[in-house]
């Protein structure tokens, strides 16, 4: 047998000279990228610098508010001034107009309802009740008569009086007697004038024990206040709501009077 020897050769490999240096310098390179203590830095900076961002943002915010706020009191103040200022106007147009006029009117009066000076007053024939007299007044917009005045009460005595379908008669009025005082039932004022002190005219007096007030002729052919059950049947007298407004006219203008003189 004969052996032969085969030489073993070493295996050829690629030259990798010309790379070496690159593979270093990328290396050194991505190095200085990663552990580059610049670029932590500047990350840090700009992390860092996003928390005061935010805490400026909310005290802005907060001022934000309060000048809102003091917007919305500066407005609710010159609104305030504005309609102070508009019901002083109002308050001296009203003045003017009652003092140029003194209610001196002659307006046509709604139906069934009978002009006695400057007032309109409904004067039923039938007879009821208070309370049924109060609710056929109600229906024809008007209420139980209310006299606030010596001299309304006159006007209207002198009326029925004069009258030879009402004179005799009887009326229920709005006076009620709830226990202590005589009032009238819509506006709740005394049906007395202040300090009228039991006088002995007939608008200062009220005669009687009953609970509901009439308009009634004594003896002596006068008419005077008296109080009756409320039960009794009596004809009565109805006041337009009109005259309500009138009489708050009136007391804007004494109230108005009494303001200048002090």
């Amino acid at each position: 047998m004969v052996l032969e020897t085969v030489n073993a050769t070493q295996p050829e490999f690629p030259d990798l000279s010309p790379w070496i240096p690159t593979l270093f310098t990328d290396e050194i390179r991505d190095d200085k990228i990663i552990k580059s203590p610049n670029v932590l830095a500047s990350t840090k900076i700009v992390v860092n610098n996003k928390k005061p961002v935010g805490s400026n943002l909310q005290n802005n915010e907060i001022t934000q508010t309060d000048m809102y706020l003091l917007t919305a009191i500066e407005k609710l103040t010159y609104r305030l001034e504005s309609v102070e200022k508009r019901l002083r106007r109002t308050e001296e147009l009203i003045f003017h107009i009652m003092e140029g006029s003194h209610i001196n009117r002659h307006d046509a009066c709604p139906g069934n309802f009978t002009r006695v000076a400057r007032n309109c007053y409904h004067f039923g024939e039938r007879q009821l009740n208070w309370k049924s007299a109060a609710s056929l007044c109600k229906g024809l917009g008007a209420n139980l008569l209310e006299m606030e005045s010596p001299d309304e009460f006159m006007e209207v005595v002198t009326f029925v009086q004069a009258n030879g379908y009402l004179r005799g008669y009887d009326f229920w009025t709005g006076g009620l007697n709830p226990g202590l005082l005589w009032i009238w039932s819509n506006s709740a004022r005394p049906v007395l004038p202040k300090g009228s002190g039991g006088g002995r005219r007939p608008y200062e007096i009220v005669y009687g024990t009953g609970r509901c007030l009439k308009l009634a002729i004594n003896n002596n052919k006068l008419y005077e206040y008296r109080g009756t059950d409320c039960a009794a049947r009596q004809r009565y007298i109805c006041e337009h709501e009109e005259n309500a407004v009138i009489r708050a006219l009136d007391r804007i203008q004494k109230s108005l009077t009494i303001k200048e003189k002090d």
